[in-house]
């Protein structure tokens, strides 16, 4: 064999080498591509560890930031995007350090297997009785068609403690009142739509002021007036509504945009939301709501 000869191959062999472990490199990119999962095993033995859950095979998304006390909430979901059925599928939830918190774990709805292509949420129900942050560990496990996989996540949910359920709102004068409540007083949502400059021809316009989550919620052991920022000097109170119990309590004097006798007394019940346009063309008639719509219904 020559010395060109012998050159020529020399130099093959590195290129060659090169070219299998770049293959085996493309190999691996198509087989487990981005991979949302902790760590992932094929029949063949190979594994890896990868950490993104974008576009994952083993999909991971946070579905809620927020659960209420007593309330089922799906709070994360999973998807699978391998090419075949996850015939044993589990996800454990647990709360990741017990001793940092109050709130505890009432129940967990899982899938038990992931069809290829399918989403399935998972479900928690917490218990808590104050307002904080509940760090939540998922541990998913799954194995079909040659492949196991497995994905440990925490997400941070808060626990919003249950109100206390409302009855009723005795209102004082037009521009007070309070709401009464089951058992104890606490803390809820709720609208408080308020007219300026005291009616008695009737006004075109409705004030909403809203109290919603957190600090910001209505305290039902306190008077509304108390609680309702923002307002004209001179103002009295069309109604109260609390959206959590889709109920509203309208002063027992307000008539379409006006306020009449009585002055004071128990609040309507209207079982239902309302809008401005409803409380300007409706009108309390004994113990009903009256809505008149203007055209005769």
């Amino acid at each position: 064999m020559s010395t060109a000869t012998r050159t020529s191959t020399a130099r093959v062999r590195p290129l060659r080498a090169l070219s299998l472990v770049l293959a085996f490199t493309a190999a691996v990119g198509l087989v487990f591509g981005t991979a949302g999962f902790t760590a992932m095993e094929a029949d063949r033995g190979l594994a890896v560890n990868v950490t993104d859950d974008a576009s994952a095979y083993l999909g991971y998304e946070t579905v809620t930031d927020e659960i209420r006390d007593g309330e089922p909430t799906a709070v994360v979901e999973y998807r699978n995007q391998f090419g075949s059925d996850l015939d044993e599928f589990d996800v454990d939830v647990s709360i990741a350090d017990p001793e940092s918190t109050d709130a505890r774990i009432d129940s967990v709805e899982t899938p038990s297997s992931l069809g290829r292509g399918s989403a399935a949420p998972v479900t928690v129900t917490l218990s808590c009785s104050a307002e904080e942050p509940v760090d939540l560990l998922f541990r998913a496990d799954g194995n079909g068609g040659g492949v196991s996989v497995s994905l440990d996540r925490t997400h941070t949910v808060t626990c919003v403690p249950k109100g206390p359920t409302v009855t009723g709102v005795e209102f004082n004068d037009g521009a007070n009142g309070n709401v009464t409540v089951e058992s104890a007083d606490g803390y809820v949502d709720a609208t408080v739509w308020i007219a300026e400059n005291p009616p008695t021809d009737g006004v075109d316009e409705l004030r909403e002021v809203t109290t919603f989550g957190g600090d910001d919620r209505l305290d039902t052991s306190k008077k509304l007036r108390s609680q309702v920022d923002d307002t004209p000097g001179n103002w009295k109170i069309a109604a109260v509504e609390f959206p959590g119990q889709n109920v509203t309590y309208v002063h027992p004097g307000w008539d379409a945009g006006s306020h009449k006798d009585p002055s004071s007394g128990d609040g309507v019940e209207y079982e239902e939301a309302v809008d401005e346009e409803f409380l300007l063309n409706a009108s309390v008639d004994g113990d009903e709501v009256v809505y008149d719509s203007g055209d005769g219904d």
